[in-house]
C-alpha cells in the first residue's frame, strides 16, 4: 500500500508543480456540461429537480457545481457532506460508462457485480445480499426515485447530467436503507430550445452501441425529451468449453421521456418514464478461482474469464416505471410530492461452481413492483433552512421460483415459491440555522417504521428423495410472529459548519443510518435477520484555493457498526442472512482538483483518495470454511474478531488527467487518462479469500470542432488488461468468482444539433 500511495503522491507533487503560463481566452463551453434554462421554475427555493448548473466556463477556473444532497439546490462547496459530485461530462472523459464503472472516479466506492446485479459498498459499509426484496445498505436514486432491485441497478449512463456520491448514513432525508451512503443519479431535463445529440460507436468483442437525444418545446409552458441508447455485444470476453458457447457478452437497450410542464405562476408537474431490457451473463458466469476445487473436483479451467460449466448462464433482466413530480409555491413554503411505480421481471440462471459437475444449478425468476409516495417541503423562514417530509415505500417481490437442481445432493433438489411484502412509513424533519453569515448548525430527525411479512412453501423437484411435488416445507407451519415482523428506527443527523474563508469551509457531523432487518426471500424458512445500525463521526474540510483554481477537499470519519447482514452460502447454493456483531471504521478521504493557467487550450487535474481501517469489533461465531482436498469446502464456526471487515480496501485513489486544446481555428483535440488503484480486499469475514491490489487505467482522446458540433473519440478502458473478480461467492460448493471487464477499447462518432 505504502508504494501506491507513494506513487500517487509523486503524481499530485507533478501535476501541482506544473507552472502556470500567461493565461490566454477560456476554451468554448462543451454543450455537454452546460445545461439550459429548463421550463419556469417557482419562485421558492427549487428541491431535487432543479435544473443542475455550474459556473459559466469564462474564467478557466474550477466550476461551481449544485447538488442536491440536502434536498435542495445549493453550492457543493457549501454543503457540510463528503461529496464527489461528477458531470455527465466528466464521466465520459473518464470512461465511465455505465454504473459499475462510477467507481473508476470515486475512491472508497466499491461497485461489485454478483449474478449480474451491482452491490456498492461506500466506505466498506453495504450489503452483499441481492435476494428479492432487500434493498441494500448504500441506496441508488434516479431523479429522486429509489431503485431497490440490485439486478436493475446494472445500467449505461445515457443522459446523466451529473451523479453524486455521498458518503456516510443518509438516513433522515433519504432515509431508505441509506445506511452506507447515496449514488444519486440526475439525468437531464427538456429545455425551452430544441436540442439533439446522438452518437454511434464500435468496440472490441464485436461490440456496436449508440445513443440518442432530442429536447424540444411543445408550447411556451409545455417541453419533453427522449433518450435512447443501446449495446450489442457479439462476441464474449470467454469461452465456456463444456458447452462450447461464448461467455460474459452484454446485450441491452434502454429508453427514457419526460414531460414538463409549468401549471400557473409557481407549479410544476414532470411526468417520467423508462424501460429496458438486458441480455447479460456478467456476474453470473464463474468457475473455481485458481489455487481452488469445486465440490465435484473442478477446477479453474482457461482464462478467469472463461467457463467449464454444465448450465447455459442467462440474466435477462426487464424492468419499467413512471413518476409524477408536482410542485408548487404556498406562502414561504415550496411543495413538492413524487409518486412512483417501478416493475421489475428478472430470469437468471446460475451454476455455482461452474463445472461440468452438477454441484448446484440454481434458476430464478424473480418479480417485484414497488410503488413510492413523498411529500417534501422547504422554506426559508428568516435565518433557518427548513425542510420536513413524509415517505411510504411498499414493495411485493416474489421468486417465482428458485429453481435448484443437483448431482451430488439429493435434497437439494427443490422449487421454492417466496413472497415478501414490505411496507415503510417515515417522517422526516431538518433544519440549518444561521447563527451569523458564517456559522449554521444543523439538526434532522426521521422516524421510520418497516412491516415486513414472508410467505413460502418449498416443494420436492426431480432428483428429490421424495415424491416430486411434496411440500417440504412452508411458512404456513410458522407463528405469525415468525413470518411478521415490524422494525422501528429513529435516525437522525446533526452538523456544526463554518466558513472560515469566503473559500473554506470546515464541519463536524455526528449521524446514525439504519438498515431495516429483512427476511431472505432465498432462504424463506430461516429467520429475519436484525436492523443494522450505524453510528457516524465526521470532521472535514472544503477549500477553493488559488484564486479558485486548487480545490482540496478533506475528510476524516469514525464509524461503529452493528450486527451488521453478511451473506453465506449453504450446502445447498442458497445464500443465507446472517448477523455479524459490530465492527469499528476510521478513515480519511479527499479529493484535490487542479486547473493551472496554461499557454493554450485548459487543462485539468485531478487526484483523490481513501484510507480505510476496518476490522470486526466482535464476531465470535462467523461461518468459516476449510478447503477439501477432494473438493469444496467444509463448514465451521470460527472467531472472526479482529478480522478486516469485507469489500474494506485499506486504500484506493484515482489520479486524472483532462487536457483540451485548439489545433487551429475549426479542431480542438481532447485528451483523457484516469488512473484508478485499489489494494485489494477481502471476499470473507474470514480473511482467507483476498483480492489482490489492481490498477485500472482508462484513456480517451477526441477530435472534435470548436463548437462540439462533431466529436470523434478513440477510447480503452482497462488499458492494462488487468485481471481481478468482480465477486466471490464462497461456499460449501468450492470458491467460484466471476470476472471484472477485461480490456475494452473502440471508437465513436457523435453530432450536436
Amino acid at each position: 500500500m505504502s508504494n501506491a500511495i507513494g506513487k500517487t503522491a509523486a503524481v499530485l507533487l507533478l501535476s501541482t508543480a506544473i507552472p502556470c503560463w500567461a493565461q490566454t481566452a477560456p476554451p468554448a463551453p462543451d454543450p455537454a456540461v452546460t445545461t439550459s434554462e429548463t421550463i419556469p421554475q417557482s419562485a421558492a427555493t427549487p428541491v431535487d429537480s432543479a435544473p443542475p448548473q455550474t459556473a459559466p466556463e469564462n474564467d478557466g477556473k474550477l466550476e461551481d457545481i449544485i447538488v442536491t444532497a440536502q434536498r435542495r439546490s445549493e453550492q457543493l462547496q457549501r454543503v457540510p457532506i463528503a461529496i464527489t459530485a461528477l458531470t455527465g461530462a466528466t464521466l465520459a472523459r473518464a470512461g465511465v460508462g455505465d454504473t459499475q464503472a462510477i467507481a473508476v472516479a470515486t475512491p472508497g466506492l466499491q461497485l461489485n457485480s454478483a449474478r449480474s446485479s451491482v452491490t456498492p459498498f461506500v466506505r466498506g459499509v453495504g450489503s452483499q445480499s441481492i435476494s428479492a426484496g432487500d434493498e441494500g445498505a448504500t441506496a441508488i436514486y434516479v431523479d429522486g426515485v429509489l431503485n431497490s432491485v440490485s439486478a436493475a441497478n446494472v445500467f449505461a449512463l445515457n443522459n446523466v447530467e451529473r451523479v453524486e456520491v455521498l458518503r456516510g448514513p443518509q438516513g433522515t432525508l433519504f432515509g431508505r436503507n441509506a445506511v452506507g451512503g447515496l449514488i444519486n443519479i440526475i439525468t437531464k431535463s427538456p429545455s425551452n430550445s430544441f436540442e439533439a445529440n446522438a452518437e454511434v460507436g464500435y468496440g472490441n468483442y464485436d461490440t456496436v452501441f449508440g445513443t440518442a437525444y432530442l429536447a424540444a418545446p411543445i408550447t411556451d409552458q409545455i417541453a419533453t425529451d427522449f433518450a435512447i441508447y443501446g449495446s450489442h455485444q457479439g462476441d464474449g470476453w470467454g469461452r465456456n468449453f463444456n458447452l462450447g458457447n461464448d461467455v460474459n457478452r452484454n446485450r441491452e437497450w434502454a429508453a427514457r421521456s419526460k414531460l414538463v410542464g409549468s401549471v400557473g405562476a409557481t407549479g410544476k408537474v414532470t411526468i417520467a418514464g423508462d424501460y429496458s431490457r438486458a441480455d447479460n451473463d456478467i456476474g453470473s458466469t464463474r468457475q473455481p478461482i485458481a489455487g481452488s476445487r469445486a465440490a465435484g473436483g473442478g477446477v479453474l479451467t482457461g482464462t478467469i474469464y472463461d467457463s467449464n460449466g454444465n448450465l447455459p448462464i442467462i440474466a435477462r433482466k426487464e424492468q419499467y416505471g413512471v413518476s409524477v413530480k408536482a410542485e408548487a409555491d404556498a406562502g414561504p413554503f415550496h411543495l413538492q410530492s413524487t409518486s412512483a411505480y417501478r416493475h421489475y421481471d428478472i430470469n437468471i440462471n446460475l451454476d455455482s461452481d461452474g463445472t461440468p459437475v452438477r454441484v448446484v444449478d440454481i434458476r430464478t425468476h424473480e418479480i417485484t413492483k414497488t410503488f413510492q409516495q413523498e411529500l417534501l417541503a422547504t422554506a426559508t423562514l428568516g435565518q433557518l433552512d427548513l425542510t420536513l417530509g413524509g415517505f411510504y415505500f411498499r414493495s411485493d417481490a416474489r421468486y417465482l421460483p428458485v429453481e435448484a437442481r443437483s448431482g451430488l445432493t439429493a435434497a437439494a433438489n427443490a422449487d421454492t415459491f417466496s413472497r415478501m411484502l414490505t411496507n415503510s412509513y417515515a417522517g422526516f424533519v431538518q433544519g440549518t440555522y444561521r447563527f451569523t453569515e458564517k456559522t449554521r448548525f444543523t439538526a434532522g430527525l426521521r422516524y421510520t417504521q418497516d412491516n415486513r411479512t414472508i410467505d413460502a412453501t418449498q416443494y420436492a423437484a426431480p432428483g428429490n428423495p421424495r415424491p416430486v411435488g411434496t411440500i417440504l416445507n412452508s411458512t404456513a407451519t410458522l407463528p405469525s410472529s415468525a413470518t411478521d415482523k415490524t422494525f422501528n428506527k429513529l435516525t437522525w443527523r446533526f452538523a456544526l459548519d463554518h466558513q472560515l474563508a469566503a473559500s473554506v469551509l470546515v464541519y463536524a457531523s455526528q449521524s446514525r443510518g439504519f438498515k431495516s432487518g429483512v427476511f431472505s426471500t432465498a432462504a424463506p424458512f430461516a429467520p429475519a435477520v436484525e436492523p443494522e445500525t450505524l453510528d457516524a463521526y465526521e470532521i472535514g474540510i472544503k477549500s477553493d484555493l488559488f484564486d479558485r483554481r486548487l480545490r482540496v477537499n478533506l475528510a476524516a470519519f469514525h464509524y461503529t457498526y452493528a450486527n451488521i447482514q453478511l451473506t453465506s452460502i449453504t450446502s445447498g447454493g442458497v445464500p443465507q442472512l446472517l448477523n455479524a456483531a459490530s465492527s469499528r471504521y476510521n478513515g480519511v478521504d479527499g479529493e484535490i482538483v487542479y486547473v493551472p493557467a496554461v499557454s493554450r487550450g485548459s487543462l485539468t487535474l485531478r487526484t483523490a483518495f481513501s484510507i480505510l481501517g476496518a476490522h470486526y469489533s466482535s464476531y465470535p461465531n462467523a461461518v468459516f470454511l476449510t478447503p477439501r482436498p477432494t473438493g469444496g469446502n467444509i463448514q465451521s464456526t470460527g472467531d472472526a474478531t479482529g478480522n478486516r471487515s469485507v469489500n474494506s480496501p485499506r486504500f484506493t485513489s484515482t489520479v486524472g488527467i483532462d487536457y483540451e486544446v485548439p489545433l487551429n481555428g475549426s479542431i480542438k483535440a481532447g485528451l483523457n487518462a484516469t488512473w484508478s488503484y485499489n489494494d485489494g480486499f477481502f471476499w470473507d469475514s474470514q480473511n482467507r479469500l483476498r483480492q489482490p491490489s489492481y490498477n485500472i487505467v482508462n484513456m480517451q482522446a477526441s477530435l472534435a470542432t470548436l463548437d462540439s458540433r462533431w466529436r470523434l473519440r478513440v477510447y480503452a478502458r482497462n488499458l492494462l488488461n488487468e485481471q481481478y473478480y468482480s465477486f466471490l461467492s464462497p461456499g460449501t460448493f468450492g470458491d467460484p468468482g466471476a470476472p471484472a471487464a477485461p480490456r475494452t477499447y473502440g471508437v465513436a462518432i457523435a453530432r450536436t444539433f
